[in-house]
């Protein structure tokens, strides 16, 4: 029940904890292509071409998809102002 994410931030490989409902979510994806190796293959030659795709979906696509999912789902990137204070030394 854990994603190992390779060549994460920092070039260094992630284990990551895998919730139950998002287990569920990828088997009916990966039900959508079966692609016998990539959960994500690119599917530039459509949905037919992703059982036989040789490489992952691209990061741009992955990227755009998931902004599309969070703004679907009402999300909103924030940022909160952070204090930053400077010590002086006076002289």
């Amino acid at each position: 029940m854990c994603i190992h994410g390779r060549n994460a931030k920092g070039n260094r490989d992630r284990l990551v904890p895998l919730p139950e409902q998002t287990l569920l979510v990828l088997r009916d994806y990966w039900r959508v292509h079966q692609h016998p190796v990539l959960l994500f293959p690119n599917r530039a030659g459509g949905l037919s071409g992703a059982k036989t795709a040789r490489s992952p979906l691209d990061r741009g696509g992955v990227q755009k998809t998931l902004h599309q999912v969070a703004l679907s789902c009402g999300l909103k990137k924030r940022s909160r102002p952070t204090a930053c204070a400077t010590a002086l030394v006076s002289t």
